[in-house]
């Protein structure tokens, strides 16, 4: 059989990779330090993924899976170069998908009729995505926030990196008359109102970044832009900024002149930590609300049915929790086969539950007591 080895996205993964069985193998990098440890455990889980699949489905042939995932181990530079406290990769032996996770994981190698997501779907739903927008009066950069990682963006020639650069023979304040005092101000001399002049200048430079960003990175990828800059800087912008993209809760309020790449970083941690917290606020806020709304199932029997019936509005599982078990076409659940054994029920449920339109997401073990709770699309008759 001939193997694509190439990274497609997830959704194109799931769409395409439609026959399983699938091997799904997660692996804790935050005590990874090489290449060779790192090799060293994928072969560990890659054998005991094996192990299992002789066992739970001993027809299939394992030698595509083997292709796809030993020459991962065999050179895993493209795992290495990934970035997070974990990786997962997914496999049904003719497609491969590999991502680098910012939440830690237990280490798990598993074969499963449906590709396990549950790391994925914690992942994603935490995950930061946005473009940082830094201000100086005449100056701006542009960087890209993946998750835990600040990369920056290259802006070509003709875009308005610099005031002069955007402005030119413009400048009605005349860049002559402008002295840097650093931490992104500028003192204006002169006399008459040069100053005046100065500031109708800032206002041009801003709108012309404004229409830049729009149209050359906000609208092409659709993702939500945050501004980093003094106070003023980012007010004025806010005045002048015809973005749609543009966040209007999330902005970092310090100069970046001269700070470094680390440093600009570490500085939107902030911004990182109040996104995890208002993601778990809201998933709670959804639950208490399906309870007094008479939405809420925590019952595991009554929540399969609801999940076969397509009622299951949004499903949601403890991190870490499993249940071994497999759930059948017809909505009844094997607990006795090989592959039950092997199985994670909850990631049955989890399938279930989004072919039918549901939503599924992930808490913490200290924010969710049951190991899987639903919320229902419409009250729970009495």
């Amino acid at each position: 059989m001939v193997t694509d080895t190439t990274q497609p996205t997830l959704q194109h993964f799931l769409t395409t990779a439609t026959t399983g069985p699938f091997v799904a193998i997660y692996l804790n990098r935050e005590a990874v330090t090489d290449r060779d440890q790192l090799r060293l455990q994928l072969r560990h889980l890659v054998d005991h993924a094996e192990a299992v699949m002789a066992e739970t489905w001993p027809d299939t042939d394992w030698s595509p899976y083997a292709s796809q995932l030993t020459s991962l181990a065999q050179d895993p530079a493209e795992l290495m170069a990934l970035t997070g406290a974990a990786l997962g990769v997914l496999t049904n032996g003719e497609q491969r998908y590999w991502q680098g996770l910012e939440y830690p994981v237990v280490d798990t190698a598993m074969v499963t009729a449906t590709p396990q997501l549950l790391p994925l779907i914690l992942d994603a739903q935490n995950r930061l995505e946005f473009d940082l927008l830094t201000l100086n009066a005449d100056s701006i950069a542009l960087y890209r926030n993946q998750g835990d990682e600040l990369v920056p963006l290259h802006l070509p020639a003709g875009a308005p990196v610099t005031l002069e650069q955007a402005l030119g023979s413009e400048l009605r304040g005349g860049s002559v008359n402008t002295v840097g005092q650093g931490a992104g101000r500028v003192s204006y001399h002169g006399h008459g109102d040069q100053s005046s002049e100065a500031e109708i200048d800032q206002r041009r430079y801003y709108q012309a970044v404004d229409d830049y960003v729009t149209t050359h990175f906000s609208n092409l990828a659709d993702r939500r832009l945050v501004l980093f800059g003094l106070p003023q800087n980012i007010a004025l912008f806010r005045e002048v900024s015809r973005n749609p993209h543009l966040s209007g809760s999330m902005q970092v309020e310090m100069s970046p002149s001269n700070l470094t790449l680390a440093e600009l970083d570490a500085a939107i941690d902030v911004l990182r930590e109040h996104n995890g917290t208002n993601v778990r606020n809201r998933i709670l806020a959804t639950i208490d609300g399906a309870k007094s709304g008479g939405r809420y199932l925590d019952d595991l029997g009554a929540i399969i049915s609801a999940s076969q019936s397509g009622a299951v509005e949004r499903l949601v599982i403890r991190n870490g929790a499993r249940i071994n078990g497999r759930l059948r076409a017809d909505g009844t659940v094997d607990t006795d086969s090989a592959q039950a054994k092997h199985n994670n029920l909850l990631t049955d449920l989890a399938d279930a539950t989004l072919a039918r339109g549901g939503k599924v997401r992930v808490l913490e073990a200290d924010s969710l007591a049951e190991p899987v709770v639903a919320v229902l699309r419409y009250r729970v008759a009495e």
